[in-house]
């Protein structure tokens, strides 16, 4: 498994709320429309705010294997670039089954501005088999300019962005605050590997979802795309479900990735609340 080809992948799985499987008995979605829960065209005001010492944890499987465990962390408020923001770490690992072919030890770093919650830095330090990567985007929002260095080579890249662009983990949490309805398309802009992304995440639907241990939630299905220069990239169909309470919860996500085959994620614990 060629981790590096699925970059743009992690991008929109964070979207689709960062990392994590599930096997199919542990969670049931009752696929219809609720009307204890609310009319489908109300809005659905997003009280979700990022909150210090949220924990949310994952289980990564694959063809109904865990291969992996994931989880973020909102760190706490530091000063990146003279503005208070949101540090946010995410992790993800293999394995020790997975370790024997392909160690993954994946390092992820956001600073979110805590007023206009757009990214202000974002790093990551990769660890796929034989690949490594330690890389830094400094994003000039003012200027509409991002920095993109490599702690491990030294090379150096300017790049234009567009305005209030979030990052690969920034892209979830800032989408975790809006008032969304079933119907509705929330774009995102984005800059990930010196391209700039115009995210599109669908609301298609609410759902009761059930999680072993967790309970049962009210949720909202959606489902994400990007698009590059305009043109969609499609490498098949992802749909998530994220909580409609004031938690805004990433419950579960899965998609069908061509050769590697089903990828679902499921939410498995979180603190903070």
């Amino acid at each position: 498994m060629n981790i590096r080809k699925f970059h743009l992948w992690f991008l929109i799985l964070a979207l689709c709320f960062l990392l994590g499987l599930v096997v199919y008995h542990q969670v049931q979605i009752h696929r219809k429309h609720l009307d204890s829960i609310r009319n489908s065209q109300e809005v659905v005001n997003a009280s979700f705010k990022i909150k210090q010492g949220e924990k949310l944890k994952f289980s990564i499987r694959w063809l109904g294997m865990e291969v992996g465990t994931a989880e973020a962390v909102v760190k706490g408020i530091e000063k990146i670039q003279g503005r208070d923001a949101y540090h946010i770490a995410a992790f993800a690992r293999s394995n020790s089954l997975i370790d024997l072919v392909y160690p993954v030890r994946d390092e992820h770093h956001t600073y979110i501005d805590v007023e206009h919650l757009h990214s202000l830095r974002y790093e990551k330090i990769l660890r796929e088999g034989r690949y490594q990567a330690d890389e830094v985007i400094e994003f000039d929002q003012e200027n509409h300019k991002a920095l993109h260095y490599s702690r491990k080579n030294g090379s150096k890249k300017q790049v234009l962005i567009l305005k209030n662009v979030q990052d690969e983990i920034s892209s979830a949490y800032w989408f975790r605050t809006q008032s969304i309805k079933v119907g509705d398309t929330v774009h995102i802009a984005a800059n990930a590997d010196e391209k700039n992304w115009d995210f599109q995440v669908r609301i298609l639907q609410q759902d009761r979802v059930d999680i072993k241990e967790l309970g049962t939630f009210n949720a909202f299905q959606i489902e994400p795309s990007a698009k590059f220069r305009g043109v969609f990239v499609r490498r098949g169909k992802i749909r998530g479900w994220m909580s409609a309470d004031e938690k805004r919860l990433p419950l579960m996500m899965k998609t069908k990735i061509p050769v590697l085959g089903t990828i679902t994620v499921v939410l498995v614990g979180y603190e903070g609340w």
